[in-house]
């Protein structure tokens, strides 16, 4: 396999990558800069589509106009038009007792979004325990999904559409849920992995991004520790380690004409003394492995 750096941009918190096939593309944010950035691979160039006035979680472009995004910013769910840069306020978090805000989400092969809570400001001399959710948006309604979580991160689907995995980064633990695509049920909750406790996982840092491949074998971003990991879902079983020049990976996704390349996003943030390599968008190629194209945002 072969990893280098995509980009020279050097982002604060860089998350939320995703290839749009229309544009041939890659898409994410740069959460703490408030700031969403286009990645061309062809020109090798990355270009600031919008700088906008809160923390950005993800960004999805609508199915039927990729002009227009779907952005997860602080509390809300907006539609940003990126011609005109207008912004259509479409739900709220209003519940909340803590100051709290969107991080990671996608959406399921119905469009629906899907995006976890987490808090506002990170402290990780005093890391949450609880308080946020997982919620689902469609059809102009704001749903909540599940609770007692700490720090919402990576979500995805395996193909059937009958299983969904999601990262809670605090304590460390990805879980699985039954899915139903026809309603957006979620059932039977249990933990496949909880880094704390399964040994070959100690040292892996915390389950950050995560992604999955055409074989339902799992991608998950380990923050903290520089690796990227291929997991196979029906053992918890470790079959890929990528070591990345960073520490700080934050998210992934397969992207590329063949969706053959693996994107890494990366932070600068929190490292008490940043090296060159921190906050770098990563490409990973040559991994005899392929993605396939992400669910767009059906409003």
């Amino acid at each position: 396999m072969k990893v280098e750096p995509a980009g020279k941009r050097v982002s604060v918190v860089g998350e939320g990558p995703h290839w749009d096939s229309r544009s041939s593309t890659l898409t994410y944010v740069d959460a703490k800069k408030c700031e969403i950035v286009r990645f061309n691979p062809k020109a090798k160039t990355e270009s600031v589509v919008a700088s906008l006035d809160g923390l950005i979680g993800n960004v999805i472009p609508y199915a039927q106009d990729n002009r227009q995004l779907m952005v997860c910013m602080e509390k809300g769910v907006y539609r940003l038009d990126t011609d005109t840069l207008h912004q259509t306020l479409l739900a709220e978090l209003v519940d909340s007792p803590e100051p709290t805000r969107f991080n990671d989400g996608k959406c399921d092969a119905a469009g629906r979004l899907w995006a976890g809570t987490m808090p506002r400001i990170l402290n990780f001399q005093k890391l949450p325990q609880g308080g946020h959710h997982l919620y689902s948006y469609s059809n102009g309604r704001l749903s909540l999904k599940a609770s007692e979580m700490s720090l919402s991160n990576g979500i995805t689907w395996t193909s059937d559409n009958r299983t969904m995995f999601h990262n809670d980064s605090f304590p460390g633990r990805t879980s699985v849920f039954d899915f139903d695509l026809d309603t957006g049920a979620i059932s039977n909750r249990r933990v496949l992995v909880d880094f704390e406790s399964t040994p070959e996982y100690r040292d892996l840092g915390i389950p950050d991004g995560m992604t999955i491949d055409v074989n339902n074998k799992l991608w998950m971003v380990c923050f903290g520790a520089g690796f990227v990991i291929q997991v196979d879902p029906e053992r918890a079983e470790i079959l890929t380690k990528v070591q990345l020049p960073t520490k700080y990976a934050t998210s992934c996704c397969f992207g590329g004409e063949n969706y053959d390349v693996l994107y890494v996003t990366s932070a600068s943030l929190f490292a008490s003394a940043p090296i060159p390599s921190d906050g770098l968008l990563y490409q990973v190629t040559e991994l005899g492995a392929k993605g396939k194209a992400p669910f767009e945002f059906a409003g």
